[in-house]
């Protein structure tokens, strides 16, 4: 747990921001936009309702720390599938 926060800390500092929870929505979004194969679920469980805009902002943080866990340094598909899931309680 503790490499992951470094890992975290190590990815944000330049921008100011110290975890995954602290960084904006926008900023996941736009300067850090994951390739659209990996987004996939993500994009269909927020285009099904399943998740707000709030929501989605928030399953991209879980994808980057579910990533930092697993010493990667860019959220997989699996990654993102595994966030999906924590968020919406419905397997992807």
């Amino acid at each position: 747990m503790r490499l992951a926060r470094e890992a975290a800390a190590d990815r944000w500092r330049p921008y100011g921001w110290a975890t995954n929870a602290d960084v904006p929505g926008p900023s996941l979004r736009q300067n850090f936009r994951l390739p659209r194969s990996v987004r996939r679920t993500l994009d269909m469980a927020f285009e099904n309702g399943a998740l707000s805009a709030r929501g989605y902002d928030r399953v991209l943080r879980i994808s980057w720390t579910v990533c930092d866990l697993a010493g990667r340094t860019m959220p997989a598909g699996d990654d993102v599938d595994q966030a999906v899931e924590l968020r919406t309680g419905k397997a992807a």
